[in-house]
This record gives C-alpha cells, structure tokens and sequence, in this order.
C-alpha cells in the first residue's frame, strides 16, 4: 500500500513537470498573493483599521489585475511564436516567448494598469463615500540642513530636503509614507 502511494505521487509530479509553463506559475503565484498579502494585512495589530482596510483592497486589487494580464500576454505571446516560428523550434520557441511575455506582464504592463485603473477605484471607494483624505502630507517630513564642508572656501544656499533613516545599519531610507506590513 506505501508503495502504490508512493506511485501515485510520482505519477503526478511528472504530469505536473511536463506541462510546466510560466503563465501557470505565475497566476497561481498572483493567486496565493492575491489572498495571503490582503489577510496579513489585516492581521496587521499596529495599524490604524482604515490603513489595513485601504491597502488590503488595494493588494487585492492588483492581483485581480495581474492574474489575466499573465494569462493574456503569456498564452498570447507562445500562440504568436507558434504563428511565426519554423516548425523545428515551435515547442521550446513557445514556452520562451510565454516567459518573455509574463516578464513583460510583471514589469510592464501591470503596473501600468494598476496606475490607470487602481488610484481612481480607491479614490471613489474611500474619498467621495467614506470622507477618508488619502493624499500625500507633508506633515510627516522632516527637513534638516545640510552641513558646510568647513575646509571648502565656497559659500553655497543650504537647500532643504527629507531627512533619511538606516534600517538594520543599511539605509539610507525615506522616513515617510505609508507603513504597513513592512518597514
């Protein structure tokens, strides 16, 4: 009985290895952070409720427009490889242009959409119905001078900026914004 067990787990691991493609693995990840990253969120004790509830739509939201996007550029992106490829390199051809076109997905074209579509949702979701003002302040900036080289003979305007935090001993880091989840 181990055995057959066994057997059957191998059995579907090699029908899983041979239809491994990128499109797949990437919106099932999107999946998982589509549902995780929200309930963190909200699991989140140090955060006001309105915070956790604004960033939790606006994870979920990015995932709801990152899973077809994958789909859509992935599947169509190895189906014009499959078009215009030699016959000879159309099945590793197609699997490589489906990862060309998920990568373009994740670095291009979602958060190209989430820019378009996402800030204008969360700003009729919160803004107009909730009275909940989700602009940037400038309260939470802190300005400091910048010192004077003692050994330099040039005088020079001291010009404000954020002042900037380490975290952990590596930093640099914007000490502003908003903070959920992370650091």
């Amino acid at each position: 009985m181990n055995t057959t067990l066994l057997d059957k787990f191998r059995k579907i691991c090699l029908k899983l290895g041979e239809n491994n493609k990128p499109t797949y693995v990437v919106m099932s990840i999107a999946a998982v952070k589509g549902i995780c990253r929200p309930a963190f969120t909200m699991m989140d004790k140090k955060e006001e409720p309105k915070t956790k509830k604004y960033t939790a739509i606006r994870e979920g939201l990015t995932e709801i427009i990152a899973i077809p996007v994958y789909w859509l550029l992935g599947e169509g992106s190895a189906k014009l490889a499959n078009k215009f490829l030699p016959e000879e390199l159309k099945a590793k051809g197609a699997k490589n242009c489906m990862l060309i076109g998920v990568c373009a997905a994740a670095l291009v074209v979602i958060p190209g959409l989430c820019s378009l579509a996402i800030k204008p949702l969360m700003d009729k979701f919160y803004h107009n119905k909730k009275g909940i003002n989700l602009e940037k302040s400038d309260k939470n900036l802190s300005f400091i001078e910048p010192k004077t080289n003692p050994i330099s003979q040039n005088t020079y305007s001291p010009v404000k900026r954020p002042s900037m935090q380490t975290f952990a001993g590596v930093g640099p880091y914007k000490s502003y914004g908003m903070k959920v989840g992370g650091v």
